[in-house]
């Protein structure tokens, strides 16, 4: 005979427990938020999510998917060789709540992009492209010499 009572909260939150000991720890759902369990290899490859880039002999371009933002929320500035794209929009209601996004994303452009050229474009489906061509070298680029008397 027990002194203890029977209580079927009690079971059941140790049973909770039990499953939750016994269970595989490093996929656990109880133990580790989501993010945990991404591969080591994948771990710090945020940037394919947050835009790709292409570095060409023939030009530097950045793509960005803005889609939840509406044209004028977006800025492009560029300080030196730095690029910085901004998204935000203020806190709107949607079927689940209400939501507010905000990002900033900063390129740093090569040295032997041509920054006077540099040019955006925003597209139907919210994917902005910021390309700069890249400066022609001197050798394969040619020009007349002015000849001067004295």
């Amino acid at each position: 005979m027990s002194l203890i009572g029977y209580s079927p909260l009690g079971r059941s939150v140790l049973q909770a427990l039990d499953q939750m000991l016994n269970a595989d720890l490093v996929s656990s759902h109880y133990l580790f938020p989501y993010w945990k369990t991404v591969s080591n290899e994948n771990s710090l490859n945020l940037g394919s999510f947050l835009g790709e880039i292409e570095n060409t002999p023939e030009k530097f371009a950045v793509s960005v998917d803005v889609s939840h933002f509406k044209p004028d929320e977006i800025k492009v500035n560029l300080t030196g060789n730095e690029l910085t794209i901004e998204g935000n929009h203020e806190e709107k209601n949607d079927q689940h709540g209400t939501i507010q996004r905000s990002f900033i994303r900063k390129f740093v452009l090569p040295d032997d992009s041509n920054l006077d050229s540099l040019r955006s474009s925003l597209s139907n489906k919210g994917h902005l492209t910021i390309e700069a061509p890249k400066k022609t070298s001197s050798i394969a680029q040619s020009r007349a010499i002015p000849i001067t008397r004295r």
